[in-house]
């Protein structure tokens, strides 16, 4: 299906070959750089720590000898806290040691956040002299910022830049060959910025490139497993946002940085980096965020809010139910098979809204309609005026209080609060590859589209949204979006 989507994005398959001592070089810098970025960690890691423990001994030298027991852990604690911050920090990447205002900023945090957390320790703690003074504990903050960043930018970074040049930054691919790609080309030679190692297109170039020129829209992902480049920057505002967003997925899957240089692509699937580019900005494209730990604190989050949660609404769907039972014949409860995070089915619960027995062929062809794009349709993702609804599921479904049931699928680990809702069997298959993105995280009972416009939002627009809910998951933006579900629901606004 992806050649079907792209169709001449990947034709013809233009290629020239890469000059072997500019390909290789980005490889060969990595692996001499990312020794370096060891030495400099471990080294600052005992210079930390060596600061501590003489801030503190100077401070009470006649009580060094009897509390060397509590002295040298905590320099040592002191020091491994250090090390920490600055790997959250990324402030031990290769790249970022290259860099200059951005490394300072995040060192300055990562010695604030070190800060407050000996502040905590050393006075919540009560611990013992000579561990109490607060002179020795600003000495120790005041000198260790100074002096790690004497290092960094007195000796290591300009080593390191003497050494390897821009390849120290990574290795980049421009997309594009037109007048915004040689543009951006020209201004980012004369800046900090990664290696550019050449030009992609599936069109030939017509003017003279900077760079060689390497080939149709593939060769990203083939460089990237030769591991000859870290960077693609996308330069080219006439790829539709389909083709643009199964291309951006292709080469972070691949554990590409992937920027879109353009003044007109919606920021709805990429976090906003605040960078511009010889004016023009850039948003870059990420993968899902929840992954590993993050994707099993999420999980525990819901568990513990639909624990709490569940028992106050107790009162309200015991009333729905009876509501729902005595005014049409039929179940209280509608199980319907959804499909889920990365296309696994799962049976939703609703309470049910409509009559029974009714058919779905209508709903079938206006979704299909709405998809392909069919002039006509009112652009909302849900079938407007259903005579299938019943009086009571008209107000539910405005309320939006026909979805509670879901906290079950909660529960069971189907669903999650909040996040890209759930879509039928027969629409999963209508999805093009890059719109099935959207359930690369659990589906949720709330979620961006919901709140930005709930089913009044077209369905292309609902996928950015989810893909932008992806990229820039967080548990704020959760608890945000929580919040303003609440009063869209009581208002009713777009509901059906």
């Amino acid at each position: 299906m992806a050649s079907e989507l792209l169709g001449p994005l990947t034709r013809p398959r233009l290629r020239v070959a890469p000059s072997p001592s500019s390909s290789a070089l980005p490889r060969a810098a990595r692996l001499a750089a990312s020794r370096g970025a060891v030495a400099v960690a471990a080294g600052e890691t005992l210079l930390v720590s060596a600061l501590f423990f003489g801030a503190f001994a100077l401070r009470e030298p006649t009580l060094v000898a009897s509390s060397l027991g509590l002295l040298v852990p905590a320099a040592l604690g002191a020091g491994l806290l250090h090390l920490a911050l600055a790997i959250t920090q990324e402030l031990y990447r290769p790249a970022r040691l290259g860099m200059g205002w951005d490394q300072a900023v995040r060192l300055l945090r990562t010695w604030g956040v070190l800060a407050l957390v000996a502040v905590l320790i050393v006075f919540l703690l009560k611990l013992d002299t000579p561990l109490r003074s607060r002179l020795a504990l600003a000495g120790f903050l005041g000198a260790g910022f100074l002096l790690t960043g004497l290092l960094r930018f007195a000796v290591v970074r300009p080593m390191l830049r003497r050494r390897f040049g821009r390849a120290l930054l990574g290795a980049r691919v421009v997309v594009g060959t037109g007048g915004l790609a040689l543009r951006l080309a020209r201004f980012l030679e004369g800046n900090d910025s990664p290696l550019l190692v050449g030009f992609v297109d599936d069109r030939k170039p017509r003017e003279n490139l900077s760079a060689p020129f390497l080939g149709g829209l593939d060769v990203p992902s083939e460089l990237a497993a030769e591991g000859r480049i870290t960077e693609v920057l996308v330069a080219r505002e006439d790829l539709s946002r389909g083709d643009l967003v199964e291309l951006a997925h292709g080469w972070t899957d691949r554990g590409l940085r992937v920027t879109v240089a353009s003044s007109t692509f919606e920021v709805m699937v990429a976090r906003a980096s605040g960078e511009q580019v010889g004016g023009v900005p850039l948003a870059e494209l990420r993968p899902s965020r929840q992954q590993g730990a993050a994707r099993h604190l999420k999980r525990a989050f819901d568990v513990a809010a639909v624990g709490l949660g569940g028992l106050v609404l107790l009162p309200l769907l015991a009333a729905v139910a009876l509501a729902v039972r005595f005014t049409s014949p039929g179940p209280i409860l509608f199980r319907q098979e959804r499909v889920g995070r990365g296309g696994r089915p799962f049976t939703m619960l609703k309470f049910r809204s409509m009559v029974t027995g009714n058919d779905d062929r209508r709903h079938r062809e206006y979704v299909a309609g709405l998809m392909r794009g069919d002039e006509g349709g009112d652009g909302v993702f849900k079938l407007v005026d259903d005579p299938r609804i019943t009086k009571v599921g008209a107000f539910l479904r405005r309320t939006s209080i026909d979805e509670l049931p879901q906290l079950w699928n909660v529960l069971r680990g189907d669903m999650s609060l909040v996040g890209p809702r759930p879509c039928l069997p027969y629409e999963w298959e209508m999805y093009r590859d890059w719109q099935r993105r959207r359930l690369d995280a659990a589906p949720g009972l709330t979620g961006l589209w919901q709140v930005a416009g709930r089913s009044r939002v077209p369905f292309e627009d609902m996928v950015l949204l989810d893909l932008h809910y992806i990229a820039n998951w967080s548990f704020r933006g959760d608890l945000a979006l929580l919040a303003r579900t609440i009063p869209v629901v009581v208002a009713g606004s777009g509901g059906h």
